[in-house]
């Protein structure tokens, strides 16, 4: 009985450990969360901008619609 409370209080003494050290982390260390995000290897290409007939063209578009 006795080796099954000690086997219990080492092991939350290891979790409190574990939580603290990833809590706690030196401001000399890099994280992984810093890192930028990335979704592929591909080049993202913004949307052109549309001209101004286009943008008269879209406001014609949804004012029929209405």
């Amino acid at each position: 009985m006795m080796a099954s409370n000690l086997l219990d209080w080492i092991v939350a003494i290891f979790v409190c450990w574990a939580s603290l050290t990833a809590i706690v982390q030196s401001p000399r260390e890099t994280t992984r969360c810093d890192a930028p995000y990335t979704t592929g290897s591909a080049v993202r290409i913004a949307p052109a901008t549309p001209t101004k007939a286009e943008i008269e063209e879209m406001i014609r578009d949804m004012k029929l619609h209405d």
